[in-house]
């Protein structure tokens, strides 16, 4: 049996063998804790300086801006409730601006600070997913102290202004953070251009290993640590170094810094593919943006009329194919998630999601074979009418 086509990548990708490696050596050999002054923890210490400067020239800012942390999610939440910490210790407004179509990593802290005397305004989307701008500035305050607005939908695709809500923010003078797992590596996102405040991604979602992140906080904001017990990364991240995974961030970081361009134009055509493939099924509807150049590179969502999730994945999984959808079994019953819900979505629609991420292992052949085969799952899956009667 061949291995399956690995179509998934929004929710995580391979490791690059030059990122494995470049972290061999720091699992077997240079074992020393960045924080030791002997010969193996200064040779570790070296190697968080180089990973930081590698990361800090793919999103072109300071080496200094740039905090290692344990994943994308636990990036969100510091830049959230750690800038919460920071505006009730100053006596700054409590209230945050973020949308309905966030990743969990930053509703929780939302809800979190929701419950705990903070105002939060939701702002909804259009049927593309997108967060309308006029309405952001209508929804601030006086007491407005951040705005969080993700860079990329996972789910529908959806690249967001950010360019735009970072020019409101910064006339307003109010802390701008960006969930950008989703964009880095496959989009330019830079920092020297497009003035957020802080900006989270995590590793495996750029060919690095899972269990590291990212946290980019511009030079003169103030964060304050939400977990305590130790001084690394400047105070801001407890914990002793997970070197090995912080040299396969670096890595990572370089290599897609060195092809972005080639990335991008890669990625695009393999969507380009994807697309026209499940396009030519009657019935079959695009979620999220329907101009590609406003969508991910590389990212596919679409609606099964008639199917449901788990049988999406499932009968793709048969073929072969891996797939993701926006609709899961919780409890028994079939649910579509939040965001399928805030674009509008009809119930009997956003049960059939099913969301194809291509990624840099990807062939144009092997999309355009499985896109061939997932047009026929989705077919089959489809209701068929009902007979007429005369």
């Amino acid at each position: 049996m061949t291995n399956p086509v690995y179509l998934d990548t929004s929710a995580t990708t391979k490791v690059h063998p030059d990122v494995v490696e470049a972290m061999l050596p720091f699992l077997q050999e240079t074992v020393g804790n960045a924080s030791s002054l002997h010969f193996y923890g200064r040779k570790s210490h070296e190697a968080v300086d180089v990973a930081r400067a590698q990361v800090a020239k793919l999103l072109n800012c300071q080496p200094e801006e740039i905090y290692f942390t344990p994943c994308g999610t636990y990036s969100n939440n510091t830049a959230l409730l750690g800038r919460a910490r920071f505006c009730e210790a100053n006596d700054l407004g409590k209230h945050l601006i973020t949308s309905v179509v966030e990743h969990p990593s930053v509703i929780g802290p939302a809800k979190y600070l929701e419950a705990n005397g903070w105002k939060v305004t939701y702002l909804p989307v259009d049927k593309e997913g997108f967060v309308s701008v006029p309405e952001l500035k209508k929804a601030i305050t006086k007491d407005t102290s951040i705005i969080s607005i993700m860079w990329a939908n996972n789910e529908i695709g959806t690249v967001q202004p950010i360019a735009e809500i970072a020019e409101v923010a910064k006339e307003k003078n109010i802390y701008f953070h960006t969930d950008a797992v989703q964009v880095v590596g496959k989009m330019e996102v830079d920092m020297q251009a497009i003035l957020v405040s802080a900006l989270a991604l995590s590793g495996h979602k750029l060919n690095a290993p899972k269990g590291i992140g990212v946290l980019f906080v511009r030079g003169g904001t103030n964060l304050m640590p939400i977990v305590f017990g130790g001084g690394q990364e400047r105070g801001l991240f407890a914990g002793t170094e997970n070197i090995a995974s912080i040299v396969g961030m670096g890595k990572a970081a370089e290599i897609a810094h060195r092809s972005l361009a080639k990335t991008e134009k890669h990625l695009r055509n393999l969507q380009a593919i994807i697309t026209e493939k499940l396009l030519a099924v009657d019935g079959i509807k695009i979620t999220g943006p329907k101009d590609p150049e406003l969508r991910v590179p590389g990212h596919v969502s679409v609606v099964v009329p008639g199917a449901q999730g788990d049988a999406i994945i499932l009968q793709s999984d048969l073929k072969n194919i891996c797939i993701s959808s926006g609709s899961a079994c919780h409890s028994g019953v079939i649910e579509p998630s939040s965001v399928l819900k805030a674009i509008a979505l009809p119930r009997e629609e956003a049960l059939g999601s099913a969301r194809i991420s291509a990624g840099i292992f990807n062939t144009d052949k092997e999309c355009r074979e499985a896109a061939e085969t997932l047009a026929g799952v989705f077919k089959s899956l489809m209701k068929k009418p009902a007979a007429v009667k005369y």
